[in-house]
């Protein structure tokens, strides 16, 4: 079995292109690899990468291509002969189109009768000749968030390419891409050891990086990291504050890994804890140190892609760097304590929030009234919606201090921070941070009530804000994340257990855009709810419900979030009973009638006496028997037992169909029955629309 070893080599990516890169090579190699039927049963196929190179090596590929025969069909038999059996132009012209004697030609039997065709035998080729078409092709094929030419050259790629190595069992498979000719030859760390290396063969490449200052192997790369941050922060005496997201950064920002553990003055303490963390790692990539007791010590550590003479000079350089962005933060916060953070509220209203939806002030008393009115929703007590009003009119008062100027990524934190020592309520400064959360999907939740109402009112109002204006999502664009935050709204109702309504939210918030609106509500609403109807629907995908269970259970609305999710749960669990699948069956048929026959269902209940099948009766009694027990477990919010009660309508429903026929030219008859099944329709479609399930 032959090898390959395969290396883009090209000045330094940005860290977050590297890992999505290194899983594009491999995924695709091995793809275009098993393509052209190169590779042997069991084969690896594994990819490598630093900042400065991206690997892919094969262990397993076969030497050659196997030859292979494909079928070609040609002209229909009676088209491709003559009354005298003789070939036609149809049939010349399709032994000349594939390079055979009509003689060769062969007769085919197909489904749609038989045909004129040739089997055509195609040799494979050597592996050498194949990986040279297919590598350029491979590196062209790379995604990047961003990508670049240089020079003369109009091919792009992430950074400039530098030079390629390609090797089948040591051999230089040759191809020229961007002006470069692949070779044999790499180089290793820039600094420690920027010498040529001659690469013999995809067995010593990691060797003999390993020895030129670089980790191509990711994993052992992220364990050397690691090793020298943990080091590093032992022997200060603390400990790192945990931050795996900047420990895979710095792993990608890498080719060798040398910490140092830097300080700087105590006085810098007093700025907050997290304006000096992010000090650190936003802008420098430094690791934060704190005590047992959480408390922040005066000291960070940086990882250097080198391996310094002197790290005392390079550990100066480090606090050097750090000690003016600290010096920074604290004149913002010096700047920003000459005023209480509700001071600044009034500052709001020189900034616009969107042209066609007024300042950020009026965002801010559109959603604090928003965030009241859920709070009445809820029931809570007047002290409750009073924190939850002054949360809100604090909530964005940050954004225009110094410091959120500088760290953005801190609203929130920042006006907690300040909120604080202001001397606002606990939950209130709680409540300005958290009502932020969720910030991504495996962002944690708020754990107040107050954070909680007033990022949903907040969400809220911008949804309702921006579709009122005509600023919704189109296709792939969103670019006031809109989706991000009708998910956040949805997670925050159904994941802390919140009975409210829908409906009646949207109209509250439109009702407080309406100085602002140009048209009527009813039908921006509409559409607000069909948008959250489609998230709901992906985030119960991504839950293992299938499309036609959500489908089903949405169609009867959305009004309730968490009533909704949970009937949509219930449902797929059901459906994978097979008893179960069976009164689906049924159900279907019975709503299907109703649909189709909706103008003659009568909404009074079916006259027993006026039965005249045993069917019919015994379906009629056996609804009565459960209707009562349902209905109760149906209130309750028990669905599975609401589904697994009415099951017991398997059997009549079954029978009913078999024994009797709906649509009878009797009309008293005819309207009777569908009478008896409008009772069952009115009970199960509060649950589901049982007409969208898809049942094998």
């Amino acid at each position: 079995m032959a090898e390959l070893i395969f290396e883009i080599g090209c000045e330094e990516m940005p860290a977050r292109f590297v890992a999505p890169a290194m899983e594009q090579l491999q995924v695709k190699g091995r793809r275009e690899l098993e393509r052209q039927g190169l590779l042997e049963a069991g084969a690896e196929v594994n990819a490598y990468g630093t900042p400065r190179r991206l690997a892919l090596l094969v262990a397993g590929l076969k030497a050659r291509q196997e030859d292979k025969e494909e079928q070609a069909l040609g002209p229909p038999i009676k088209a491709a002969c003559d009354a005298g059996g003789n070939p036609t132009k149809a049939a010349l012209g399709f032994a000349k189109s594939q390079g055979v004697e009509v003689g060769e030609l062969q007769q085919f039997d197909t489904d749609k009768g038989p045909r004129l065709g040739v089997v055509k035998r195609i040799p494979g080729r050597p592996a050498d000749q194949v990986l040279a078409e297919l590598l350029p092709h491979l590196v062209a094929d790379l995604h990047f968030p961003k990508t670049m030419r240089w020079g003369s050259q109009s091919f792009r790629f992430a950074r400039p390419i530098h030079w390629f190595v390609a090797l089948l069992d040591g051999e230089v498979i040759p191809f020229e891409l961007a002006g470069i000719n692949s070779g044999r030859h790499t180089y290793g760390h820039r600094f420690l050891a920027p010498e040529v290396l001659e690469i013999s063969g995809a067995g010593e490449y990691l060797d003999k990086l390993r020895g030129a200052y670089v980790l191509a192997e990711r994993g052992e790369r992220q364990a050397k990291v690691r090793q020298e941050v943990e080091a590093a922060a032992a022997a200060a005496g603390g400990r790192l504050v945990t931050d795996e997201a900047l420990m895979q950064e710095n792993t990608d920002l890498v080719e060798w890994a040398a910490a140092c553990c830097g300080s700087f003055d105590r006085e810098f303490l007093e700025v907050p804890k997290a304006v000096i963390i992010s000090a650190m790692r936003e802008h420098q990539r430094y690791f934060a140190l704190e005590d047992e007791t959480g408390n922040l010590l005066p000291n960070f550590i940086a990882v250097n892609n080198t391996q310094p003479r002197d790290m005392a000079v390079v550990t100066a350089g480090h606090q050097k760097v750090l000690r003016a962005r600290l010096a920074d933060a604290r004149f913002f916060l010096t700047e920003d304590r000459k005023r209480a953070l509700i001071d600044r509220l009034e500052d709001l209203k020189q900034v616009t929030y969107h042209a066609k939806l007024g300042t950020s002030f009026d965002k801010v008393e559109r959603f604090a009234a928003l965030a009241g009115f859920l709070a009445d929703e809820l029931g809570l007590s007047p002290q409750e919606k009073a924190q939850m009003e002054r949360t809100a009119r604090l909530a964005k008062c940050d954004l225009v201090t110094e410091m959120v100027g500088e760290f953005p990524s801190l609203q929130g934190v920042v006006g907690s921070e300040y909120a604080t020592r202001d001397g606002e309520e606990a939950v209130v400064a709680a409540g300005i941070a958290e009502h932020y959360l969720p910030a991504g999907a495996d962002s944690p939740l708020p754990e107040g009530a107050t954070g909680l109402l007033v990022g949903i009112a907040d969400r809220l109002d911008t949804i309702c804000g921006l579709f009122a204006a005509n600023e919704k999502p189109s296709g792939a664009a969103d670019p006031f994340a809109l989706r991000r935050a009708a998910i956040a709204v949805i997670r925050l109702v159904i994941e802390k257990d919140l009975s409210l309504s829908l409906s009646r939210m949207l109209n509250q918030a439109l009702a407080g855009l309406a100085p602002w609106m140009e048209g009527p509500a009813e039908p921006v609403a509409e559409e607000i709810t069909g948008f959250f109807a489609a998230r709901l629907s992906g985030i119960l995908a991504e839950q293992g419900v299938p499309t036609d269970v959500s489908q089903a259970v949405l169609a009867v609305g959305l009004d309730d979030l968490k009533d909704t999710a949970a009937r949509a749960r219930a449902l797929a669990d059901a459906k994978k009973s097979a008893e179960f699948a069976t009164l689906a069956v049924g159900l279907k048929r019975v709503m299907n009638i109703l649909k189709k026959e909706a103008a003659q269902v009568p909404q009074e209940a079916p006259d027993q006496a006026a039965m005249s099948e045993d069917a019919e009766k015994a379906l009629y009694r056996a609804f009565q028997d459960l209707e009562s027990e349902a209905a109760e477990l149906f209130a309750a919010g028990d669905y599975q037992g609401f589904l697994a009660r009415v099951s017991a309508l398997k059997d009549p429903i079954d029978k009913f169909f078999d024994d009797v026929m709906v649509m009878v030219e009797d009309e008293k008859l005819r309207r009777n029955r569908l009478a008896l099944l409008n009772l069952m329709g009115r009970l199960f479609n509060r649950f589901a629309r049982f007409e969208y399930l898809q049942l094998s």
